[in-house]
């Protein structure tokens, strides 16, 4: 045999006999592509269920009678932790207002606590002017707690188009991402 065969056939020997590899180790935060091996858990965090209450004052008085409150809920669909889909929902109590707003929402990867800024538009029900197209921009800075418990304080400005004035929200939240 010539020494190329040789060696040919001594690398092919040789190869058989190397094992996989281990699972190996990952190098980067969860859900990352750094390293090798890791694992996936689909829809893993990419919802979240919160509960919303706090302040409400109109700039102009809309013939309500009740407590500045307001009181709602939010459903996120997180496409990424930095980029969310949320449906809110919320009565004010002294305005009679009801908001059922849909909108993105980016927010800092930074961990354990986060700004963000979205945009919600949707429906904004006015006891005097009836249901009216609304829009509301956010601003939100939230904390969360061992990747599933969040709680944050929100400020939004709920202007409804055609409609009686606009409303002013600060208030806080608290929910679960699963």
């Amino acid at each position: 045999m010539r020494p190329r065969s040789l060696l040919a056939v001594a690398a092919v020997l040789l190869s058989a006999t190397a094992f996989a590899q281990d699972r190996g180790r990952t190098d980067g935060p969860e859900n990352s592509e750094w390293g090798k091996g890791g694992y996936d858990k689909p829809l893993s965090g990419s919802f979240s269920l919160a509960f919303d209450f706090g302040g409400a004052i109109n700039n102009t008085p809309l013939g309500g009678s009740g407590a500045p409150l307001y009181m709602g809920g939010t459903a996120s669909y997180w496409m990424t932790d930095w980029f969310l889909m949320d449906l809110h929902g919320s009565y004010a109590f002294n305005s009679q207002r009801f908001h059922g707003l849909l909108g993105p929402r980016f927010r800092t990867a930074t961990w354990p606590v986060s700004g963000s800024l979205g945009l919600r538009a949707g429906i904004i029900t006015d006891p005097l002017a009836g249901v009216r197209f609304g829009l509301s921009p956010i601003a939100a800075v939230d904390m969360m707690f061992n990747r599933h418990l969040i709680a944050g304080l929100e400020g939004a400005i709920d202007i409804p188009i055609a409609g009686n004035g606009v409303t002013y929200r600060i208030g806080l939240n608290i929910g679960w991402r699963f």
